[in-house]
């Protein structure tokens, strides 16, 4: 695959919509192409964060194949692929494109909220050198077992939760990011199920080491009525300092 294929199938591959063939051919070039992978980070980024920022609900079932056909019949076979590289106007035009995408796709990944582009991410960090691990401390006995696990550099991060408390009907954890200045929300998030494990993206806007702790509460429904930290009882938390 060439690079021009490799950045026009960014948006696809974030949204799960390549096939077994592309997505392989995708994953070999993107290994050695690091702007590729920042790239393929923002997109993910705005993929994660439509689904923690709604409440979850089912979807139809079928809804899942329907989007792949719209996505596989509106995206251009490789061999058309243009041969021109988007400017950084281009590139900011896209994300607007691609987030209207994950709109439609928000139904079915709130099924499985962060689900398997999360547990990808966690992966393809954990394999790489130098990777930080922070064990999270639980402050709930339901919690069991987790790590947050982030780049040598700290621009991503992932925690891993084996086991969460099981939610109420108007109850959803909250993600938050606590540095100097104080704590603010990193998004809404349910599992209905206390087994994982759960992957949660963090939603960095500074490098990770940047950051005191991150952490995650149990609020109503909405989420937290304040606005610098929870309201409800703490979950677990990932102490990156002392």
């Amino acid at each position: 695959m060439d690079r021009e294929t490799l950045l026009d199938l960014i948006p696809a591959y974030a949204l799960g919509a390549l096939d077994p063939e592309e997505r392989a051919a995708f994953e070999r070039t993107l290994a050695a192409d690091p702007e590729a992978q920042q790239r393929l980070a923002e997109y993910q980024a705005v993929a994660e964060a439509l689904p923690l920022a709604a409440p979850a609900r089912l979807a139809p079932a079928h809804l899942q194949a329907d989007l792949r056909r719209r996505l596989a019949a509106s995206r251009p076979r490789r061999r058309f692929a243009p041969t021109w590289r988007l400017s950084a106007r281009g590139w900011a035009l896209a994300a607007v494109g691609a987030a209207a995408l994950v709109a439609i796709a928000a139904a079915v990944l709130l099924l499985q909220p962060q689900g398997d582009a999360a547990a990808q991410l966690y992966a393809r960090i954990a394999a790489q050198p130098d990777v930080r691990r922070v064990a999270l401390t639980p402050a709930m006995p339901d919690v069991t077992g987790g790590e947050l696990l982030m780049t040598a550099d700290g621009q991503q991060a992932v925690i891993r939760v084996d086991r969460l408390p099981i939610l109420g009907e108007e109850q959803t954890f909250q993600l938050w990011l606590v540095d100097a200045a104080g704590a603010r929300s990193g998004g809404l998030f349910r599992y209905d199920r206390a087994a994982g494990p759960f992957y949660i993206i963090v939603p960095l806007e500074k490098p990770a080491s940047a950051y005191e702790a991150f952490g995650v509460s149990l609020e109503p429904a909405g989420g937290s009525p304040l606005a610098d930290g929870p309201s409800g009882p703490r979950v677990f938390r990932v102490n990156l300092t002392g």
